[in-house]
């Protein structure tokens, strides 16, 4: 406990918290909370509509928010008041309840910190639905500028990407603010291997995640249809799910008779003990930031295949592709390769212990306190 950050009360902001919501943002809110009360603060949470937090702001969807927007600022106005917290923390943007606190905040001249897990206005590729939605969200940027000129500090995963993800960081840069960069961390970090429930069975392919068509699952299938013939299945598990494209992949999977994919809710299994029972992680989203499942496999010293999106680059346990064809070519290559697996398996765990530890990210709450 560091006795100069006892009783600095701080108010933390997000719209997801685990364990309602077991999501990568989910997670860092509430290890985010943890390192700040460890640490000695006077910390108050705050959900958009959860039960486990200090306070619940109870949005129950954006209709309901616009439809009573004067409730929901005089509710921002009495939650501040009351808690009069030193500083405002808010995790991530574009979700309604970081601005609207960020705002009131800065009206009344306290201290904020954004804790940037990227923006996602920009279209990822050049269809016309991906068009369309920054279209909607373009009247988002001016209110980005002004809520990001007006802060005192920005926690970035990625202090040097020029990706359209880090355009938060990037703004913010130009303002001259203080921008100190943070790293995601494992909920395994000190994981017991002997707790797992090993599995001997053919090798495992996991993907980890969301079921959309930005997590691209359906490469999935084809990279499935390609390696037909080797003893290996992709196994998919997923939290959150769009309900079309779940079911377009499996028709896909029934049409082509693929018995090498399978689907899990991650409610049916033990997350820890697929990783630790799986060959590698593999990621196909056409977009991503920093995700959390590449880094908490790295931690259980398990690779990953990837393509070349956001700031996966800066993970150095794993290999970046840029095809379908050169992920299918690697698995190939890897398959009967035990040397190069177990080279990749000591440069994932070794890259985690060194960059993306909790000590690291509890190093920059410290800097943070320090400094603001």
């Amino acid at each position: 406990m560091h006795s100069e950050y006892v009783n600095k009360k701080i108010l933390i902001i997000s719209k997801e918290w685990s364990s309602e919501n077991k999501t990568g943002l989910g997670f860092s809110s509430l290890s985010h909370a943890k390192i700040l009360k460890d640490m000695g603060c006077n910390v108050t949470t705050v959900g958009i509509n959860h039960k486990s937090t200090d306070v619940n702001f109870d949005v129950k969807n954006l209709l309901n928010f616009l439809t009573n927007y004067n409730y929901f600022l005089n509710k921002t106005d009495t939650i501040i008041n009351k808690i009069k917290p030193d500083i405002i923390i808010v995790e991530s943007l574009q979700t309604v309840i970081s601005e609207i606190f960020l705002m009131k905040a800065q009206k009344k001249k306290i201290k904020t910190i954004i804790i940037s897990h990227g923006i996602s206005v920009f279209p990822y590729k050049l269809k016309i639905k991906y068009i369309l939605r920054f279209l909607a969200w373009f009247v988002y940027i001016p209110i980005l500028k002004k809520i990001l000129r007006n802060s005192d500090i920005i926690m970035s995963l990625d202090l040097n990407s020029l990706d359209c993800r880090h355009y938060d960081t990037n703004v913010a840069k130009k303002y001259r603010k203080k921008i100190i960069s943070y790293n995601n961390f494992s909920r395994f970090e000190n994981y017991d291997f002997k707790k797992a429930k090993q599995k001997k069975n053919k090798k495992t392919i996991l993907c980890l995640g969301y079921v959309n068509h930005i997590k691209n699952q359906i490469e999935l299938i084809e990279i499935a249809k390609r390696i037909k013939d080797l003893d290996i299945e992709i196994k998919i598990i997923f939290n959150k799910y769009d309900h079309k494209y779940l079911n377009l992949l499996k028709k896909k999977i029934k049409d082509n008779n693929l018995r090498n994919v399978l689907l899990y809710n991650v409610g049916e299994v033990s997350i820890v003990d697929e990783i630790i029972n799986s060959w590698f992680l593999i990621n196909v989203s056409i977009t991503e930031v920093s995700p959390l499942s590449l880094i908490e496999g790295n931690s259980l010293r398990k690779f990953f295949l990837s393509y070349d999106v956001g700031s996966i680059n800066k993970l150095k346990g794993g290999i970046i592709n840029q095809s379908l064809s050169q992920i299918v070519f690697n698995i190939r290559s890897l398959n009967n390769n035990n040397f190069f697996n177990e080279r990749l398996e000591y440069t994932a765990k070794l890259n985690y212990l060194k960059s993306f530890n909790k000590k690291n990210c509890q190093e920059s709450f410290v800097k943070i306190l320090e400094i603001i």
